[in-house]
């Protein structure tokens, strides 16, 4: 098998890229230039089955961390894993595979991490030391892509450098990380206002950043067009919820109904997917019989610009992509059939070749279609290099107390893959949401980047203010708490988009040293300042938890603990800031330690630096009025509520 080893250059960064077979990549990486070098690679190669296994030596030692959104826990470590987007609807703990394929994983050892990347955008199979105890085991349904080898000290410089290959994040608008509201289906256009109309009326006029509107308010589920009964007035209802600062975000799926009657089927006739005899393919969706555009072919990406432009001129605010695995409803396969074709490059490609990019090309001509610097997508399916172009949600998932703690392993390895604005359906989409679920899905996405509240229709009204006294309290609370914490998270988006480093992470990617570690699946990092430990089991008020190594200040007590040890909170909602480290919430900084560094707020970078209670900013001595030492004033967390 021929394989040719490259040295790629990148600033002051190398990274190693093997080409196997001719290389071939249908999604390409971001580089300068490319030298070829000689020497051996760490790993094995081999023809298997017409495709290619390559072999990865595992230590006992060696944690795995990343591979993308896995229904796994955050240690990969002794689990197997398909590459190959799912309509996976009520997934649960070991169900596989899921909507999005992310083929990057670090292998973390005593002394070094090294990432690992294929860039093939069809099936594969990973087996972290099941098969083999000591060896990982990758099969790639091809003989023709390129695999990149990433060496750094540890998982954040080693996922920087994946992100200077893929992509960084895009810029994503401060609104967006508000609380948003989504049901199957919100219509017609009165219920939409009033739903929102009655959140701002019980938590005020913070409650909701963005309303989506789901499938119904399309004219018999058709895209491109709107339900003219339902929603007659659709760009004045737009104009009168943008006077309340709230957003709305339409859904659209990249099926479209096979209708000649249709102008826009007609026009977009030779820019869909084909059979391999040549002709249109079509699947069911939920329009009916139905043809996807081909996002690989020219012709197609300029369709979908087209009417995706003139879309949202209507004055939509950002764009909900789903059903793009792409999901059909009459195949046992769920999706387009492997023998369709696709035209890449001029070259007729097989569709099970590219099926995990279908919605990263979707999504990137639907960002080339929105305002620059203000666009804002949520897709359920992705592949690498989404990141720049769209935030993730886990997709459907069950309301159950275990669905809502494994949102925890899924989507802070998701973050750790590239991926940082990702989040869940608060309360679950389908089955019985009790209040008392509700909350502690609030409680534990706290800080996830997509904060969103999202039902099916066969399910329960999960709106907060249909709950009781006491209920509607404490969801006062926390949309107060969020909406406090946004600057902060803005702050931490902003770095990812500059820097490719994670909002929420899992504790071993922050502290991959630590014995035990990688076990811990129920707690999670934001950024390097907090750590949230959420209770995701029913009936508890409190919960153990583990402290890292460090001090840590207890926003619920007030109390500060030495880390590196176990503790039980002293409430419901355990939040810690690290010593040594800075966070905005509202309009104040708030500081605990000593503390130099660039922080962001206000539309611009600032130089903190706080040295035994003096604070500078830019320079100059700031007042207690902007920065606030916890230690000193010791706020709880009940202050943050108002």
């Amino acid at each position: 098998m021929a394989i040719l080893m490259y040295h790629i250059f990148k600033g002051q960064k190398d990274i190693l890229k093997f080409q196997v077979g001719n290389g071939e990549e249908f999604i390409e990486t971001g580089f300068l230039k490319e030298n070829e070098v000689e020497g051996s690679p760490s790993f094995q190669l081999r023809e298997e089955d017409g495709g290619t296994r390559i072999i990865v030596p595992i230590l006992e030692s060696d944690h795995i961390l990343g591979l993308g959104e896995k229904a796994f826990p955050v240690e990969r470590k002794r689990t197997t894993g398909k590459m190959w987007n799912y309509d996976s609807y009520n997934y649960y703990l070991g169900y596989d595979p899921l909507y999005v394929s992310i083929p990057f994983f670090m292998k973390t050892g005593i002394n070094e991490t090294i990432g690992y990347f294929i860039n093939y955008t069809g099936e594969i199979n990973f087996d972290f030391g099941v098969t083999d105890y000591t060896n990982i085991i990758i099969d790639v349904k091809s003989e023709n892509f390129s695999f990149y080898v990433l060496n750094g000290e540890t998982p954040e410089v080693v996922l920087q450098k994946y992100t200077d290959l893929t992509g960084k994040p895009f810029h994503i608008p401060e609104w967006a990380l508000e609380h948003q509201i989504s049901k199957y289906s919100y219509y017609p256009e009165e219920r939409v206002e009033e739903v929102v109309e009655n959140y701002q009326k019980a938590f005020g006029p913070y409650a909701v950043g963005s309303v989506y509107l789901d499938i119904d308010y399309m004219d018999e589920y058709n895209i491109f067009t709107e339900d003219k009964n339902k929603f007659p007035g659709m760009k004045e209802m737009i104009e009168r919820l943008h006077g309340k600062n709230v957003r709305v975000i339409p859904i659209i799926d990249p099926g479209l109904k096979a209708d000649q009657k249709s102008e826009i089927f007609r026009k977009g006739l030779g820019s869909y997917i084909e059979t391999s005899r040549g002709e249109i393919y079509t699947g069911d969706v939920w329009p009916g019989k139905c043809v996807f555009p081909d996002f690989f072919k020219k012709e197609g990406g300029d369709f979908w610009f087209d009417e995706m432009s003139k879309f949202l001129s209507k004055g939509y605010d950002g764009v909900w992509l789903d059903m793009n695995e792409p999901s059909v409803h009459n195949v046992e396969s769920r999706t387009v059939e492997p023998d369709a074709v696709h035209e890449v490059n001029g070259k007729m490609v097989k569709h099970s070749e590219v099926h995990n990019a279908y919605a990263l090309k979707e999504a990137e001509y639907t960002y080339k279609a929105m305002k620059p610097g203000k666009s804002y997508i949520l897709s359920r399916s992705g592949f690498a290099g989404i990141q720049k172009y769209a935030a993730i949600w886990s997709g459907d998932g069950l309301s159950t107390f275990e669905n809502m703690g494994l949102q925890i392993p899924i989507l802070t390895s998701l973050s750790i893959s590239g991926v940082p604005y990702v989040g869940c359906d608060l309360g679950g989409f389908s089955g019985y949401s009790s209040p008392e679920l509700i909350l502690r899905f609030y409680q534990m996405a706290l800080f996830f980047p997509v904060y969103r509240n999202h039902k099916v229709k066969m399910g329960n009204d999960q709106e907060l203010y249909v709950f009781d006294s006491y209920y509607r309290k404490r969801f006062s609370d926390l949309l107060n708490i969020r909406h406090n914490f946004v600057p902060y998270l803005y702050w931490k988006c902003v770095e990812s988009e500059k820097f490719g480093t994670p909002v929420i992470r899992p504790l071993a990617f922050n502290f991959p040293k630590e014995d035990g570690i990688f076990t811990i699946d129920d707690e999670y990092m934001v950024g390097d300042e907090l750590l949230l430990a959420p209770i995701v089991v029913q009936s508890q008020e409190n919960r153990e938890l583990y402290l890292p190594d460090g001090m840590w200040y207890d926003y619920e007590s007030s109390d500060i603990y030495m880390g590196h040890r176990r503790i039980r909170s002293t409430g419901d909602l355990p939040l810690y800031q690290k010593k040594n480290s800075v966070i905005i919430v509202g309009q104040k900084i708030y500081y605990f330690g000593n503390v130099e560094r660039e922080v962001y707020f206000g539309n611009k970078w600032h130089r903190f630096k706080s040295v035994n209670g003096t604070v500078e900013i830019d320079g100059k001595e700031d007042s207690e009025k902007i920065a606030i030492n916890i230690e000193m004033k010791k706020p709880l967390l009940k202050d943050l509520i108002s």
